[in-house]
């Protein structure tokens, strides 16, 4: 997987929630590591796609992985370095139950993995 196939990247947090406002990444660190996100056994997905060799983790915006019992948002899933800039967007109007669960039943370590487990979710309005 190459850069290029991925949908749009952000050089930081700012620019990222002003081009998605409804789906922003929090900018206070106490909500933001609130949220679900995916850390790889806490240790990070790598990045072996965009060259930059750190450790990310997999957001779902807005408000996180819906837990057991809530209901399904229809948002974003994106990667930053432990919610800092770069953002990548792998994934825009997903469910994010149905991206969680994706990513969750894998448990992938490389970002090119998680880019093939939700860039071919279908943009969709969850039903729950």
């Amino acid at each position: 997987m190459a850069i290029d196939d991925l949908p749009r990247r952000f050089a930081t947090v700012a620019a990222y929630n002003s081009a998605y406002p409804e789906c922003a990444l929090p900018m206070d660190v106490t909500v933001r590591n609130s949220q679900r996100a995916y850390h790889a056994a806490m240790v990070g997905v790598a990045d072996d796609v965009t060259g930059t060799n750190v450790s990310l983790t997999i957001e779902f915006l807005p408000g996180g992985a819906p837990a057991p019992g809530e209901a399904d948002r229809v948002g974003t899933v994106v990667a930053t370095h432990w919610g800092r800039g770069p953002l990548i967007v792998l994934a825009e109007d997903v469910s994010l139950r149905a991206a969680w669960k994706a990513v969750t039943a894998q448990f992938p370590t490389q970002l090119s993995q998680v880019c093939s487990l939700v860039m071919p979710l279908p943009r969709s309005v969850p039903v729950d």
